[in-house]
């Protein structure tokens, strides 16, 4: 079989450093002891895709301090996340129908507001959930509590609007994709936990000021679309996601692949130029505790970066070329300026937080 060319050197604009918990080993090494007593992957290809995940390299790079007892149980959630995606949106099964998957998610929500009810007792995804939220209560207060079963419920409930596509084999628009993909993929979720392994709660009037919104949407989008552009030719191979930047792009202006890719390496560079500012201004004033979580935002982007040339997840390891690997760049591929908005109108008010500096 020849070498997947999955993006052949790509370059990504991100000029933030790269940062690693100094306990990332070991996190790692404990992740997949759990895994396997939660049975979250119980066959042989499942429990292989796990031994490459690595996301206790991914998770220690977002957070790189705070207690290891507090990063393991973030480590463990992103881990749940990943099977989740394997066990219900698989690439090989084609996901499972909107109607079952509805009343499945609805039960973990449930579960959620509800952690002591009788339901899905014999389901391991349900009691591992269970069991991640009653060990994120030891490291949580209740408005972080609260916080974190909110975006898991974003994520589960989009995963509905994910199947109904795939069902209808429906291509979204660009506008409903980066909107409800925030969602669908987690990436609203997971910073959740950055504060709750810091050890530092932000207030809530921090967290709901629309710059650091925004921040936080962008760091997101930013790290979805590096996943599209990552995977767009590995899913290709095996069904054709359609939940994908490029698919997107594909669809809506009848281009081609590589006309595609360059499109979507130019809206990711107008992102990225727009965090550094969002996140230069945020820092202006911020409390300790602000100041940690949109350093965190920067290392989420730059981890899934860094933990994309490392993990299994992407690539398998007999067609991945070796000279296949993906750099953080100083510079932006294209020219670009941060204070001219993205033609997507559901993401227009992200450029109306920067204030007017020239």
């Amino acid at each position: 079989m020849a070498p997947l060319m999955a993006h052949q050197g790509l370059s990504l604009y991100c000029p933030i450093p790269p940062t690693i918990h100094p306990r990332a080993d070991a996190v790692e090494a404990m992740t997949q002891e759990w895994t396997a007593r939660q049975r979250l992957y119980v066959d042989k290809r499942g429990l292989m895709r796990l031994s490459r995940l690595r996301a206790g390299e991914f998770v220690s790079r977002i957070m790189p301090s705070g207690p290891e007892a507090a990063l393991q149980v973030a480590v463990d959630f992103f881990v749940w996340l990943f099977a989740f995606d394997d066990a219900f949106c698989d690439e090989d099964a084609f996901g499972q129908p909107p109607h079952d998957l509805a009343v499945y998610v609805g039960l973990l929500g449930h579960l959620l507001d509800s952690p002591h009810t009788r339901i899905l007792s014999e389901d391991p995804f349900a009691q591992s959930l269970r069991s991640l939220q009653q060990r994120l209560s030891r490291h949580a207060s209740p408005v972080q509590m609260h916080r974190w079963a909110d975006g898991v419920r974003g994520y589960l409930h989009a995963q509905v609007w994910e199947a109904a596509n795939r069902d209808a084999r429906r291509v979204c628009d660009i506008d409903t994709y980066v909107a409800l993909r925030l969602y669908s993929g987690a990436v609203l979720a997971c910073p959740t936990l950055i504060d709750v392994v810091n050890g530092h709660e932000l207030s809530t009037a921090e967290l709901t000021r629309p710059l650091v919104r925004a921040a936080s949407e962008v760091a997101a989008t930013l790290v979805i679309w590096d996943n599209d552009l990552i995977s767009h030719q590995k899913e290709l191979r095996t069904r054709g996601e359609l939940h994908n930047l490029l698919t997107v792009l594909m669809h809506s202006q009848r281009c081609s692949v590589a006309e595609a890719r360059q499109e979507a390496l130019k809206m990711r560079d107008v992102l990225m130029s727009l965090l550094l500012r969002l996140l230069a201004q945020g820092h202006v004033g911020a409390s300790p505790a602000l100041s940690l979580y949109l350093r965190g935002l920067g290392h989420f982007v730059r981890a899934n970066i860094d933990w994309s040339n490392v993990s299994g997840r992407y690539f398998d390891q007999e067609v991945r070329a070796p000279t296949d690997s993906v750099m953080a760049f100083e510079a932006p591929n294209t020219e670009v300026s941060a204070l001219e908005p993205l033609p997507i109108p559901s993401v227009q008010w992200w450029w109306g937080c920067l204030s007017a500096e020239k």
